[in-house]
């Protein structure tokens, strides 16, 4: 009898520790990425270029380089530069205008923008400085493929 009530103590030891055995998380850490931008256009290095906190463009510019042809009035090289950002940076054209000084005869000289989408332009621009190419976008009627089109001849 003792026998009996000391295997079934030792079984309910065992079935105890079994039931009870918690088996480990498996935690995976994900690695933080370092932010990052993308350069195209007339910089020396295109592709994907990784930045840091509160970098400003002129950073960008002295550590990639930028292409003899380039637009340089195309860019703000005081402005900060923030994470996933495309930055574009046009070569020099014989006909550039200006987002911040050109007047609607200028923009008109863009295909398929007449007086309204000039105006419109003038109207942002004396709401809203442009302190990006890219910022044309903001305009009603400019979405990604006009300002594909467009932005080889814009500059700030």
């Amino acid at each position: 009898m003792k026998k009996l009530k000391f295997v079934g103590l030792v079984l309910l030891i065992i079935s105890s520790l079994i039931y009870g055995y918690v088996h480990p998380e498996k935690v995976t850490v994900k690695k933080k990425r370092s932010p990052s931008i993308t350069l195209a256009g007339a910089f020396k290095k295109n592709g994907t270029y990784k930045i840091k906190e509160g970098m400003l463009l002129k950073d960008v510019v002295k550590d990639v380089g930028v292409l003899p042809e380039a637009n340089m009035k195309a860019i703000s090289l005081s402005e900060k530069v923030h994470a996933e950002q495309t930055i574009y940076l046009p070569k020099r054209h014989k006909v550039m205008i200006s987002l911040n000084k050109a007047q609607a005869k200028d923009f008109m000289q863009l295909n398929g923008i007449g007086e309204k989408t000039a105006q419109k332009i003038i109207d942002y621009r004396k709401a809203h400085r442009f302190a990006w190419i890219e910022d044309i976008m903001n305009v009603s009627g400019i979405g990604e493929k006009r300002f594909e089109s467009y932005r080889e001849y814009l500059c700030l």
